[in-house]
């Protein structure tokens, strides 16, 4: 959890730093490379780390870390791949938007390596997690001061991923991937059903959650989606809590998946956890007084105060369905998380942006509220049924795991 709070206080910062230090205008532009490298950071996740996280995290480290070389070739390559789409879209655009996005393309790599190497040792290493997220922070810290008085937004998104190559470095010394070994498709290759079942569902939630966001520029203009970009990070504390909780009971409910009460209680319990806090937090958030959200978000703080009760009400609807997600992945049931994906696309598409074209910036989180209530009911119902269904018995213990390795669920 130390190691959540220190990945998102590093975004925070650097969110808070930018929107002090540019125009509305440039801090939505600022808004949309986020946007960019949220969808990089979903689609190496769906693709390399949550196979990881859904299939071997019940492993041994030994088994673990020869998965490594692999994954980073994998994130390479799609890093790579990414990188050349967002700089040719910023070298056609105009404007900040534009800057942002070249400056992005140049540092996606770095920030995608350094997501992967905590997602290596969060497992069992959370110390070395917390020790490449320190270097990000501490990076982040000496960088931004240092810029000019002229500078644009994209300097801030260059300083920004270029701190995320000082902890990749680290997570590099750390684990020592042998060169040799790294192969840039293995990964994808080896793991392909349930890394296409998760890239499919990643597109389904992730890629369309985002760009209904994208969408708040163009219908009512990048001040609108400043003051979107204002209040979610107002609430990324809860973000970092979600994370947090995901990483761990993923884990732990695999290793416990042919024991469904058990499963039941630990996804209720990690359920129960986010929602109390998101609640405590909105109360919090509407409480604290307006010149403290100026002074963090300066021009974007006008329009956004008035999103927080709204998005409050969506990070508590939101948080409602962590434990059937959760569950559904401690059980490795890819099959039935996208179904649950595709389930809940026509809402998430259809709301917030609708909410948009009729009330603006207020009418998009509206739409999410009713969007994610929705959600989250589809989510636990999915859980329910794929934990309903029969145990599978364990295979045969090899002798790396003591006997305690336990079978895939396969669908």
């Amino acid at each position: 959890m130390a190691d959540q709070g220190v990945s998102s206080l590093s975004n925070i910062v650097v969110a808070v730093i930018v929107a002090r230090s540019v125009s509305a205008a440039e801090f939505g532009a600022f808004g949309v490379a986020m946007v960019v490298y949220q969808l990089g950071l979903g689609l190496t996740r769906a693709a390399v780390t949550d196979p990881l996280l859904s299939q071997h995290s019940h492993e041994p480290r030994d088994a673990r870390a020869r998965h490594v070389p692999r994954m980073v070739g994998s994130v390479l390559t799609l890093a790579l791949a990414l990188s050349v789409v967002v700089l040719a879209v910023g070298l056609v655009l105009s404007g900040p938007a534009g800057q942002a996005l070249v400056a992005l393309a140049w540092v996606l790599p770095l920030a995608l390596v350094q997501d992967l190497g905590r997602y290596i040792f969060v497992i069992d290493r959370p110390q070395s997690a917390l020790v490449i997220d320190g270097a990000w922070l501490v990076g982040i810290a000496v960088a931004m001061p240092l810029a000019p008085a002229d500078a644009g937004v994209g300097w801030f998104v260059a300083a920004w991923g270029l701190s995320a190559g000082a902890g990749g470095l680290i997570a590099a010394f750390i684990e020592r991937p042998s060169p040799r070994s790294i192969r840039p498709v293995a990964w994808l290759a080896d793991e392909r059903e349930a890394s296409s079942r998760y890239v499919g569902e990643w597109i389904s939630s992730q890629l369309a959650g985002n760009l209904t966001t994208l969408a708040v520029g163009p219908i009512a203009g990048l001040p609108a989606l400043g003051a979107v970009r204002a209040v979610q990070v107002l609430y990324g504390p809860l973000n970092t809590l979600h994370a947090g909780i995901y990483l761990a009971v993923v884990p732990d409910g695999a290793r416990i998946r042919n024991d469904r009460a058990r499963l039941r209680r630990l996804m209720v319990a990690s359920t129960t956890l986010i929602v109390a806090a998101a609640a405590i937090w909105m109360i919090v958030c509407v409480l604290m007084p307006g010149s403290v959200g100026e002074s963090l978000f300066g021009a974007s703080w006008a329009r956004g105060s008035d999103l927080v009760v709204p998005m409050g009400l969506a990070m508590i609807v939101s948080s409602a369905a962590t434990g059937g997600f959760a569950g559904i992945r401690a059980l490795g049931d890819p099959a039935a998380s996208l179904r649950a994906r595709l389930a809940s696309m026509p809402g998430e598409l259809a709301a917030p942006v609708g909410g948009v074209a009729v009330g603006g910036a207020s009418g998009f989180v509206y739409g999410l509220v009713f969007a994610r209530s929705i959600t989250s009911a589809i989510w636990w119902r999915a859980f329910d049924r794929a934990a309903r269904r029969p145990p599978v018995s364990p295979t045969a213990a090899s002798p790396a795991d003591g006997g305690l390795l336990v079978a895939e669920a396969h669908v």
